[in-house]
């Protein structure tokens, strides 16, 4: 029996341009998740909302939220809904996001967030100049994002 292969057209869409492009929004609450130490708290166990904002100092109109996306991501758990809701570790934050963990990787993450070098704020210089050091700074940096 031969088989018939059809082809079909695929929608041209923006979608992973706009996923790379705005990624580090992405980055965002997990990054001030970790400099906020909220894994390292939840490691002592499950909080509620409101003993998670008291601990980390967060605003009670934004902290759901703030929180459920890491919830959407599987990096923390959520058992209820709303402010009656307890929050806790998935796995992975409990191994490499807890400060109190050997393999933490929290320091890598803030250090990711907080990159003032020359290599991520003039990668348009990088790319464009020449030279063996620029071409070792650009590996460095896709080497990191990859």
């Amino acid at each position: 029996m031969n088989t018939i292969e059809i082809e079909q057209e695929q929608e041209i869409t923006p979608v992973n341009i706009i996923r790379i492009g705005t990624g580090f929004w992405s980055a965002k609450p997990l990054m001030t998740a970790v400099r906020l130490g909220l894994f390292t708290e939840l490691a002592s166990g499950p909080l509620f909302v409101s003993e998670i904002r008291q601990k980390l100092g967060l605003q009670s109109h934004s902290s759901l939220d703030f929180l459920d996306t890491l919830v959407t991501w599987g990096i923390i758990e959520r058992h209820g809904k709303g402010f009656t809701a307890i929050y806790c570790n998935s796995p992975e934050a409990d191994t490499f996001l807890n400060r109190r963990k050997p393999d933490y990787l929290g320091d890598l993450l803030e250090m990711v967030n907080d990159e003032q070098s020359s290599l991520a704020n003039n990668l348009k210089e990088i790319v464009s100049g020449s030279g063996f050091r620029k071409r070792l700074d650009l590996n460095r940096l896709f080497t990191m994002v990859a």
